[in-house]
Protein backbone atom coordinates (compact mmCIF):
# COMPACT_ATOMS: atom_id res chain seq x y z
CA UNK A 1 0.00 0.00 0.00
CA UNK A 2 1.29 3.60 -0.81
CA UNK A 3 0.37 6.87 0.24
CA UNK A 4 -0.67 9.93 -1.88
CA UNK A 5 2.78 10.64 -2.40
CA UNK A 6 3.74 7.28 -3.46
CA UNK A 7 5.79 6.18 -0.51
CA UNK A 8 4.80 2.68 0.97
CA UNK A 9 2.94 2.67 4.04
CA UNK A 10 3.07 1.07 7.46
CA UNK A 11 6.93 -0.05 6.63
CA UNK A 12 6.96 -1.37 10.13
CA UNK A 13 3.90 -3.18 10.10
CA UNK A 14 4.84 -5.39 6.94
CA UNK A 15 8.53 -6.12 8.89
CA UNK A 16 6.30 -7.35 12.08
CA UNK A 17 4.22 -9.64 9.23
CA UNK A 18 7.16 -11.27 7.66
CA UNK A 19 8.50 -11.84 10.91
CA UNK A 20 5.76 -13.26 12.46
CA UNK A 21 5.19 -15.49 9.08
CA UNK A 22 8.71 -17.19 9.76
CA UNK A 23 8.10 -18.58 13.09
CA UNK A 24 6.51 -21.78 13.17
CA UNK A 25 3.12 -22.38 13.42
CA UNK A 26 4.00 -26.08 15.05
CA UNK A 27 6.41 -27.46 17.33
CA UNK A 28 6.63 -30.69 15.16
CA UNK A 29 10.06 -29.84 13.46
CA UNK A 30 11.55 -29.71 17.33
CA UNK A 31 9.70 -32.77 18.73
CA UNK A 32 11.27 -34.70 15.78
CA UNK A 33 14.53 -33.46 16.64
CA UNK A 34 14.44 -34.67 19.99
CA UNK A 35 13.44 -37.96 18.94
CA UNK A 36 16.02 -38.18 16.39
CA UNK A 37 18.40 -37.41 18.99
CA UNK A 38 17.02 -39.94 21.10
CA UNK A 39 17.74 -42.65 18.79
CA UNK A 40 20.94 -40.89 18.12
CA UNK A 41 21.96 -41.12 21.95
CA UNK A 42 21.04 -44.53 23.05
CA UNK A 43 22.60 -46.09 26.43
CA UNK A 44 25.68 -47.32 25.22
CA UNK A 45 26.18 -44.15 23.12
CA UNK A 46 25.06 -41.69 26.35
CA UNK A 47 29.24 -40.51 26.50
CA UNK A 48 28.89 -39.04 23.28
CA UNK A 49 30.04 -35.19 22.69
CA UNK A 50 28.01 -32.32 21.53
CA UNK A 51 30.30 -32.43 18.16
CA UNK A 52 29.58 -36.09 17.63
CA UNK A 53 25.75 -35.49 18.00
CA UNK A 54 25.71 -32.47 15.57
CA UNK A 55 28.30 -34.62 13.35
CA UNK A 56 25.74 -37.51 13.47
CA UNK A 57 22.55 -35.40 12.72
CA UNK A 58 24.28 -33.64 10.27
CA UNK A 59 25.30 -36.33 8.14
CA UNK A 60 21.48 -37.78 8.38
CA UNK A 61 20.00 -34.97 7.25
CA UNK A 62 22.44 -34.85 4.70
CA UNK A 63 21.20 -38.27 3.76
CA UNK A 64 18.15 -37.27 3.58
CA UNK A 65 18.60 -33.55 1.77
CA UNK A 66 20.96 -35.48 -1.15
CA UNK A 67 20.20 -38.49 -1.46
CA UNK A 68 16.65 -38.82 -0.30
CA UNK A 69 17.14 -40.75 2.99
CA UNK A 70 18.79 -43.37 0.79
CA UNK A 71 22.56 -43.31 1.53
CA UNK A 72 23.70 -44.87 -1.72
CA UNK A 73 21.66 -42.46 -3.69
CA UNK A 74 24.13 -39.29 -1.83
CA UNK A 75 26.14 -38.22 -4.96
CA UNK A 76 30.10 -38.43 -4.77
CA UNK A 77 31.77 -35.03 -5.58
CA UNK A 78 35.68 -33.95 -4.65
CA UNK A 79 34.50 -31.69 -1.84
CA UNK A 80 32.88 -35.06 -0.16
CA UNK A 81 36.02 -37.04 -0.31
CA UNK A 82 38.25 -34.49 0.42
CA UNK A 83 36.32 -33.73 3.53
CA UNK A 84 36.43 -37.67 4.04
CA UNK A 85 40.17 -37.58 3.66
CA UNK A 86 40.95 -34.63 6.51
CA UNK A 87 38.28 -36.19 8.91
CA UNK A 88 41.12 -38.33 10.90
CA UNK A 89 43.68 -35.34 10.73
CA UNK A 90 40.54 -33.04 11.72
CA UNK A 91 39.66 -35.72 14.75
CA UNK A 92 42.91 -36.27 15.44
CA UNK A 93 43.83 -32.39 15.87
CA UNK A 94 40.62 -32.06 18.15
CA UNK A 95 41.77 -35.27 20.13
CA UNK A 96 44.90 -33.03 20.74
CA UNK A 97 43.23 -29.64 21.30
CA UNK A 98 41.08 -31.34 24.20
CA UNK A 99 43.67 -33.34 25.64
CA UNK A 100 45.83 -29.86 25.41
CA UNK A 101 42.57 -28.28 27.30
CA UNK A 102 42.39 -31.00 29.99
CA UNK A 103 45.73 -30.64 30.63
CA UNK A 104 45.87 -27.15 31.21
CA UNK A 105 42.97 -27.53 33.19
CA UNK A 106 44.89 -29.83 35.26
CA UNK A 107 47.72 -27.57 35.91
CA UNK A 108 45.76 -24.79 36.59
CA UNK A 109 43.88 -26.47 39.38
CA UNK A 110 47.13 -27.95 40.49
CA UNK A 111 48.70 -24.44 40.86
CA UNK A 112 45.30 -23.30 42.65
CA UNK A 113 45.81 -26.32 45.37
CA UNK A 114 49.09 -25.54 45.61
CA UNK A 115 48.34 -21.92 46.44
CA UNK A 116 45.88 -23.08 48.81
CA UNK A 117 47.97 -25.43 50.51
CA UNK A 118 50.64 -22.45 50.99
CA UNK A 119 47.87 -19.82 51.82
CA UNK A 120 46.69 -22.05 54.56
CA UNK A 121 50.44 -23.20 55.93
CA UNK A 122 51.05 -19.66 56.05
CA UNK A 123 48.18 -18.80 58.59
CA UNK A 124 48.79 -22.00 60.36
CA UNK A 125 52.33 -20.33 61.16
CA UNK A 126 51.17 -16.81 61.70
CA UNK A 127 48.42 -18.31 64.37
CA UNK A 128 51.54 -20.18 66.08
CA UNK A 129 53.37 -17.31 65.62
CA UNK A 130 50.66 -15.34 67.15
CA UNK A 131 50.47 -17.78 70.18
CA UNK A 132 54.03 -17.72 70.95
CA UNK A 133 53.50 -13.81 71.26
CA UNK A 134 50.48 -14.11 73.93
CA UNK A 135 52.50 -16.08 75.82
CA UNK A 136 55.82 -14.61 75.76
CA UNK A 137 53.91 -11.22 76.82
CA UNK A 138 52.03 -13.40 79.91
CA UNK A 139 55.65 -14.18 80.70
CA UNK A 140 57.18 -10.70 80.49
CA UNK A 141 54.27 -9.24 82.73
CA UNK A 142 55.28 -11.84 84.93
CA UNK A 143 58.51 -11.06 84.84
CA UNK A 144 57.52 -7.52 85.78
CA UNK A 145 56.11 -8.06 88.44
CA UNK A 146 58.45 -10.21 89.49
CA UNK A 147 60.89 -7.01 89.67
CA UNK A 148 58.42 -5.19 91.25
CA UNK A 149 58.13 -7.01 93.91
CA UNK A 150 62.07 -7.47 94.24
CA UNK A 151 62.15 -3.61 94.03
CA UNK A 152 59.55 -3.08 97.13
CA UNK A 153 61.33 -5.88 98.63
CA UNK A 154 64.74 -4.17 98.64
CA UNK A 155 62.95 -0.64 99.58
CA UNK A 156 61.50 -2.61 102.82
CA UNK A 157 64.73 -4.37 103.58
CA UNK A 158 66.98 -1.09 103.35
CA UNK A 159 64.16 0.40 105.25
CA UNK A 160 64.70 -1.63 108.07
CA UNK A 161 68.44 -2.46 107.48
CA UNK A 162 67.66 -6.10 107.14
CA UNK A 163 70.44 -7.51 105.16
CA UNK A 164 69.11 -11.30 104.69
CA UNK A 165 65.90 -9.30 103.08
CA UNK A 166 68.01 -7.26 101.18
CA UNK A 167 70.21 -10.62 99.35
CA UNK A 168 66.72 -12.37 98.73
CA UNK A 169 65.64 -8.62 97.55
CA UNK A 170 68.86 -8.56 94.86
CA UNK A 171 68.20 -11.98 93.55
CA UNK A 172 64.80 -11.62 92.66
CA UNK A 173 65.72 -8.40 91.24
CA UNK A 174 68.83 -10.54 89.12
CA UNK A 175 66.32 -13.06 88.48
CA UNK A 176 63.31 -10.81 86.63
CA UNK A 177 65.60 -8.64 84.89
CA UNK A 178 67.49 -11.51 83.46
CA UNK A 179 64.55 -13.01 82.48
CA UNK A 180 62.63 -9.75 81.20
CA UNK A 181 66.42 -9.56 78.79
CA UNK A 182 65.30 -12.89 77.57
CA UNK A 183 62.28 -12.71 77.07
CA UNK A 184 62.32 -9.19 75.22
CA UNK A 185 64.96 -11.15 73.05
CA UNK A 186 62.50 -13.80 72.18
CA UNK A 187 59.63 -11.32 71.76
CA UNK A 188 62.24 -9.23 69.09
CA UNK A 189 62.70 -13.20 67.16
CA UNK A 190 58.98 -13.46 67.00
CA UNK A 191 58.27 -9.65 65.73
CA UNK A 192 61.01 -10.30 62.92
CA UNK A 193 59.85 -14.09 62.13
CA UNK A 194 56.45 -12.11 61.49
CA UNK A 195 56.85 -9.45 59.54
CA UNK A 196 59.02 -12.08 57.01
CA UNK A 197 55.82 -14.38 57.17
CA UNK A 198 53.83 -11.47 56.20
CA UNK A 199 55.77 -10.42 53.50
CA UNK A 200 55.43 -13.89 51.65
CA UNK A 201 51.86 -13.81 52.43
CA UNK A 202 51.94 -10.30 50.31
CA UNK A 203 53.53 -12.00 47.07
Amino acid sequence: MKNSSGNTKFLILSKLVKSILSLSHGNADVERGFSENASLVTDDRSSLSNASINGLRATKDAVKFYGSGMVHEVPICKGLLDSVKDAHSRHHADQEKMQRLIKEKEEAESAAKLLKDRELLLIEKEQKLIDERNVLQRELDNASKMLDEGNSRLEAAVATKNFGDIEVAQLLIGGANKKLDALKTQLNYNSERMNQLRKKVKK
